[in-house]
């Protein structure tokens, strides 16, 4: 873990443990910090400047967060490109939360940030599991149900026009 302070009395801790993982997962006020020092967190107070725009991660229709090993990392944000393609049958779980076996591309068109035909950008959100996915048909995307215990999700975070990529 590193630790930096911005200009306004917080510290920023960035995880290690994954290579997407953002500089902000974890903020405390400078006082927070001193039980976290107590407790053998190691930490270097660095004066820096706030975090650049997220990358953006090529992927293709068979990626999934899983895949990734972005499970566990909750609250992450990560932005990825899709090329033009096609969803095919049961690539996505759930109708938002999806669970993180589902395809990153195929869960932005089933919540319509993206289309198919032009591929485009997608950012989600690592989010714990749940007990119970529910099936929808959004997009002309069917997503199926999963009535079990999943342990990791992800949501699909609007923003762009469907379609549209810079």
């Amino acid at each position: 873990m590193e630790c930096t302070r911005s200009g306004r009395g917080h510290l920023y801790a960035q995880h290690r443990r994954h290579p997407l993982a953002p500089r902000a997962l974890v903020r405390r006020t400078l006082a927070g910090w001193s039980a976290w020092l107590a407790a053998g967190v190691a930490c270097i107070a660095v004066a820096a400047p706030p975090a650049p725009p997220p990358a953006v991660h090529e992927v293709d229709w068979r990626t999934t967060p899983l895949d990734l090993n972005l499970r566990g990392v909750n609250g992450a944000r990560f932005l990825f490109r899709c090329p033009p393609g096609r969803v095919m049958a049961a690539q996505v779980t759930g109708s938002g939360p999806y669970t993180d076996g589902s395809s990153i591309c195929a869960a932005g068109v089933h919540a319509g940030v993206i289309t198919a035909a032009n591929g485009g950008l997608v950012t989600i959100e690592v989010r714990p599991g749940a007990s119970h996915f529910r099936a929808a048909l959004r997009h002309y995307v069917q997503s199926v149900a999963y009535d079990g215990f999943w342990i990791g999700s992800f949501v699909v975070i609007p923003g762009r026009r469907a379609g549209h990529s810079p």
